[in-house]
């Protein structure tokens, strides 16, 4: 295939031997306008140049309809949704918690004023640097402390002693973590591990932006080991919504099709050990998020070879 406009008219149909519902390509070409052209790895290519590289990865016509079908599943969050998400978070579940550790009274007439005084005194970090802290203090004009490190490599590489130091410094009794997502929990249970066992008399809110449903019950269970820390994620995924290794009742029918694909070109991944073609330890998720692409998302998305061209290439953060 040379050009998109070579994709059969018939794809667009649905029908009984059609896997694709109707109106998926063309759903996919409007959304590659309006939303995937702004996913920033892919910002000196286009879209529609990244799509026709990705369906040529495979040359049979049911295989290529079977990545449409999967790429019509994507939930993708872009830069309007992050600010939604940003503007939430703070509205609802950071809001609430402050008025809960502080004891504020949602009968006073400057609740909103006394709210967002107290959020400026806590400290406001990222849990990794994926999470842009900067884009999330001005989208909900915050001020905040002037150091905003995240947590994960304060953990690695902090000193207790002057990270306490700091705390009594600035008088700060409440620490708010954001994370942008959340798949496994795998560095987030460790920094909050961290935060429960070293800083007891600090009050913690973790809130991811969306989180796979084997890291939010991961979460849910360390936070629950430790009174000082609150988990309260603003998006968990529905389990219907991750791509399982093996099928389960009422899931998408493409998606049996889907993984004897996924086994027939697994060898050209060449994958770690703790990757499979359903992502970072099966996640199976199938988030894509305009800053990049998550390792728990489906490795057919954003894995990058000389043997497979990504949709949604995705910047490693470590070698």
């Amino acid at each position: 295939m040379t050009k998109l406009s070579e994709i059969p008219v018939a794809w667009d149909a649905g029908g009984d031997r059609n896997i694709l519902e109707p109106g998926t390509v063309s759903y996919v070409r409007f959304l590659g306008q309006k939303l995937f052209d702004d996913y920033e790895p892919l910002q000196f290519h286009s879209f529609d140049a990244q799509l026709l590289d990705w369906l040529n990865n495979v040359e049979d016509e049911d295989d290529r309809k079977l990545l449409f079908a999967l790429l019509g599943d994507i939930f993708y969050v872009g830069r309007k949704e992050y600010a939604a998400l940003y503007r939430s978070a703070y509205s609802g579940i950071i809001s609430s918690w402050i008025v809960d550790v502080c004891s504020l009274s949602l009968f006073s007439p400057d609740i909103d004023e006394q709210i967002r005084t107290r959020v400026n005194e806590s400290w406001v970090c990222p849990m990794t640097d994926s999470l842009r802290i900067n884009a999330f203090l001005k989208t909900n004009n915050l001020i905040s402390q002037s150091l905003r490190p995240d947590w994960h490599s304060l953990k690695e590489l902090g000193d207790l002693d002057k990270i306490r130091t700091y705390l009594a410094k600035a008088h700060i009794r409440n620490l708010i973590i954001l994370e942008d997502f959340v798949g496994t929990g795998n560095q987030a249970s460790g920094v909050l591990t961290f935060l429960g066992s070293n800083f007891p008399e600090l009050n913690v809110l973790l809130c991811p932006l969306i989180v796979c449903p084997k890291g939010d019950e991961r979460l849910h269970s360390i936070a629950g080991r430790f009174p000082n820390v609150t988990y309260a994620p603003q998006l968990v995924l529905p389990q219907s919504s991750i791509f399982t290794e093996v099928g389960v009742q009422g899931e998408p029918t493409h998606h049996a099709g889907a993984r004897t694909l996924f086994d027939k070109i697994s060898a050209r991944f060449d994958l770690p050990s703790h990757e499979t073609m359903y992502g970072f330890k099966s996640t199976g998720s199938q988030v894509v998020m305009h800053s990049n692409c998550p390792n728990n998302t489906l490795q057919v998305f954003h894995h990058s070879s000389d043997k497979w061209e990504p949709l949604f290439p995705r910047v490693r953060r470590v070698l």
